[in-house]
């Protein structure tokens, strides 16, 4: 016969010992439900299971019964042995979606968590202690608030782009986003050249001190406030990550999810990650499962003016002052100005530069001719009109030295930094 062993936890132990003193005699029952904090009628229940089972009265009924919902080893291992070769960078949440949309397997995230915790597959955010902040209210309309900013990161695996995006503070949509190779101020504007055209100018953006942004020392030279400013749209800075923390919340659930998926789809290269971006992952994930619903339904995007063009108010524009000779420089090249009404010297030339890169001329909002001078080519071996440079090396050297002594003044004009040049070999 083969022996028969009870275990019982030191909470099952104390109730046996209670429920029998007081089977005993040795204590009353309300003295019993206040040592077990039950009630009188639950004592008198544990009683009558002890009395009828024994000492296996005081174990749970569902003790040493099967799960209904128990799955085999064969296919626990086939969906360990598929996480491990094709999805070992996805997070518990994302990979229980995965198995329901692509493999059509139904798991629960806790049955998952039971099998990956045992084998320590379970990947673990980091987690930091948090410093205390105070809740902020969303806005109550769309298109009040947008947080926007850009995110640098190896999404393709290899090569490191900056995702520029914004998101709506009210509803949490993201109404447009776009790789891009760096974080300049034409692919911010080029990002809310977007959000206009889809949904509206909305009334206010709320980003980082950015040189972009115009924050800090960069306030004089941002071509990104002063688009804001013809169109309406108020900046507000942030003096912290943490206080546009939806954003950056988001950039962490973006690397998460969007850096497999890439992967998976076999996506290396920036243009086809931009189309997967906008239709799979932001069109049919995020703003389908990740936004909530505005306390106002009404919208707070205001419509486009169509007497706005909007590529000459987003785009780069530089002043520079016109010559009595109507001439003007612009990055190192001389052009003379031509096509006016009147004329245009002493007076201030605008230059705009829109996403092409094509180049315009404007006089008091009249666009102008420009036509570069070309330079006579200056041949130093040939004898000048003074007298023949003896020393060819040390002409250059000069020349190199004035040219990164220009730069290096421009530079510490641009950021406040004090001036530093390279002297020549």
């Amino acid at each position: 016969m083969n022996s028969l062993g009870v275990f019982l936890s030191n909470t099952e132990s104390y109730k046996f010992q209670i429920i029998t003193k007081y089977l005993s005699g040795k204590l009353y029952r309300d003295q019993a439900a206040e040592l077990l904090r039950v009630s009188e009628r639950t004592i008198t229940r544990y009683a009558t299971n002890i009395k009828n089972k024994g000492i296996f009265g005081v174990k749970h009924g569902n003790c040493n019964n099967k799960f209904n919902q128990k799955y085999d080893n064969d296919f626990k291992f086939k969906i360990i042995d598929l996480y491990r070769s094709k999805y070992f960078d996805f997070n518990l949440s994302h990979f229980c979606e995965i198995l329901l949309e692509k493999h059509d397997v139904r798991l629960k995230y806790e049955t998952l968590y039971s099998w990956f915790s045992k084998i320590k597959l379970i990947k673990h955010p980091k987690r930091r202690r948090r410093k205390k902040h105070v809740y902020r209210q969303r806005m109550p309309q769309e298109g009040l608030l947008l947080q926007m900013d850009g995110c640098h990161h190896k999404f393709n695996g290899k090569d490191e782009w900056c995702l520029v995006t914004a998101i709506d503070d009210a509803t949490s949509e993201i109404p447009y986003a776009e790789f891009f190779k760096g974080e300049t101020t034409l692919s911010c504007l080029k990002v809310l050249e977007q959000i206009i055209l889809k949904k509206g100018i909305p009334k206010a953006i709320y980003t980082d001190k950015a040189g972009w942004s115009g924050g800090s020392k960069r306030s004089e030279f941002s071509h990104f406030q002063r688009a804001c400013n013809e169109l309406g749209i108020q900046l507000i800075y942030a003096n912290s990550p943490q206080a546009k923390g939806r954003i950056e919340r988001s950039f962490r659930t973006i690397q998460d999810r969007l850096v497999p998926e890439l992967r998976i789809a076999g996506i290396t290269d920036i243009d086809k990650a931009n189309g997967y971006l906008m239709t799979e992952f932001i069109g049919k994930y995020w703003n389908k499962k990740k936004t909530v619903q505005a306390f106002d339904s009404d919208s707070a995007y205001t419509t486009l003016d169509p007497w706005v063009n909007l590529n000459e108010v987003l785009c780069l524009k530089y002043d520079r002052k016109v010559g009595s000779d109507q001439t003007v420089s612009f990055q190192g090249q001389r052009y003379v100005l031509s096509g006016g009404k009147t004329s245009a010297a002493n007076l201030m030339a605008t230059f705009q530069i829109d996403f092409n890169g094509e180049l315009k001329v404007y006089v008091f909002g009249e666009e102008l001719t420009a036509t570069p001078v070309s330079r006579p080519q200056y041949d130093i071996d040939k004898k000048p009109a003074i007298e023949k440079i003896k020393n060819k090396e040390l002409y250059l050297n000069m020349a190199y030295l004035a040219s990164n002594l220009y730069g290096a003044v421009w530079d510490s004009k641009v950021s406040g930094k004090p001036v530093k040049f390279k002297k020549s070999g």
